[in-house]
């Protein structure tokens, strides 16, 4: 079961900065899953939220996002420093196909990066035009197992991504059978890991790693 560290590293630093995701390495994470948002101008930049600073991102440029919050990485700030030495979840909230595909290719990590997104009708054309990167379908909401599944094969997902609040031990074997991986966020109660380990989950989110990767350790 693989374990991902949530939001760039929550509980490393400050959500979604380099400091925090080059702690994270050093301490031993070899997954991230980060957030992508795009800038006025095109650039994709880490971020969870549509606004900084009381800004809205699509609406700032690079320039100003620079002025406005320095500490926000773009993505391929994060490819610059950590490629190759950690794998990613890159959460799409909001960007282009194309320029997210071109950083991907340009770090040569499209093979090893799971895109994903709550957004089915951009993973859906970003499968079609880039079918070599694998990719997630993220939810929140408990709406029927059987849809679930539907959908993300629809889309050509090879990974659903349910809250954990949402999830059944019918959703997981289902899943499994229709050759689909499991990963489920965010999970920082040790009983909800047990659980979802013994249910042979693919792979836990959590803002508490260290705790969750001594517990996989005695399970």
């Amino acid at each position: 079961m693989r374990l991902i560290a949530h939001r760039g590293g929550r509980g490393f630093g400050e959500d979604n900065t380099l400091a925090a995701m080059e702690r994270a390495v050093r301490e031993g994470v070899r997954m991230l899953e980060t957030d992508v948002r795009m800038t006025a101008d095109g650039e994709l930049v880490i971020c969870h939220d549509a606004t900084l600073r009381g800004r809205m991102v699509s609406r700032m440029t690079l320039e100003e996002l620079r002025r406005y919050a320095p500490e926000r990485p773009l993505l391929v700030d994060l490819m610059e420093e950590l490629a190759g030495w950690v794998t990613f979840d890159i959460e799409v909230k909001d960007a282009s196909m194309r320029r997210l595909a071109e950083v991907l290719e340009a770090y040569r990590v499209e093979s090893g990066t799971l895109v994903t997104s709550f957004n089915a009708e951009f993973l859906e054309g970003f499968q079609e035009l880039y079918p070599s990167v694998k990719t997630g379908h993220v939810y929140r909401l408990p709406y029927g197992i059987d849809r679930k599944i539907e959908r993300a094969l629809q889309i050509g997902a090879e990974v659903i991504l349910p809250y954990y609040g949402s999830v059944e031990r019918e959703l997981v074997d289902e899943a499994h059978q229709a050759g689909l991986e499991v990963y489920i966020w965010t999970v920082n109660e040790e009983d909800d890991f047990r659980r979802f380990h013994e249910w042979g989950v693919d792979g836990i989110i959590t803002d508490r790693y260290h705790q969750m990767e001594d517990l996989l350790q005695r399970l």
